[in-house]
């Protein structure tokens, strides 16, 4: 990471991410009814685990409105899960009043077009190295991972290294 993006990392007290895309790899698995399922890589659980043992709530922030993304925002004790939402600038300037924060102070990771009015808004913009090309341009920094794949994981890990925490992570692991 470089020592700007060290310097955006370390002042970020809210980690926000979209699900599709980012959580997962962007499929959705229909089996002929209303629902689909998708699927979660572990680690981005634990990055998020770890995140808000460090102190720093985490968000999602979804297009689309989904069961299974809730259920794996309560299995994670995300307590701020936003699916189904057409206004993604809206919840950040929601989630910025709950918390007391400027958008300089939040972290967003987000792979397509209906991210771009959060990413350009907050102080560490991510995504996976599969997001669309808008998206990629209006980052800080894209994620050497495709979505599905530990993204969220990486942006935590760097995230509370630059803030001191990662020592910390690893040892509670040993």
């Amino acid at each position: 990471m470089t020592s700007a993006l060290l310097e955006r990392a370390r002042k970020i007290r809210l980690v926000c991410t979209d699900v599709d895309g980012v959580l997962t790899d962007g499929r959705l698995h229909f089996d002929g009814g209303p629902h689909h399922t998708k699927t979660f890589h572990v680690r981005d659980g634990a990055g998020i685990v770890y995140l808000q043992r460090c102190g720093l709530p985490v968000a999602f922030i979804s297009g689309l409105a989904s069961p299974a993304t809730e259920a794996r925002a309560r299995q994670l004790g995300v307590a701020d899960c936003h699916a189904g939402v057409a206004d993604k600038a809206a919840v950040l300037a929601e989630l910025c009043r709950k918390y007391g924060l400027t958008p300089d102070q939040v972290a967003h990771v987000g792979d397509d077009l209906a991210d771009l009015p959060l990413l350009t808004r907050v102080g560490l913009a991510c995504c996976p190295a599969d997001a669309v090309a808008e998206v990629q341009a209006a980052c800080h920094w894209t994620i050497p991972v495709p979505g599905g794949h530990g993204v969220l994981r990486a942006v935590a890990e760097q995230v509370l290294k630059a803030q001191d925490h990662w020592e910390a992570v690893v040892a509670q692991a040993r």
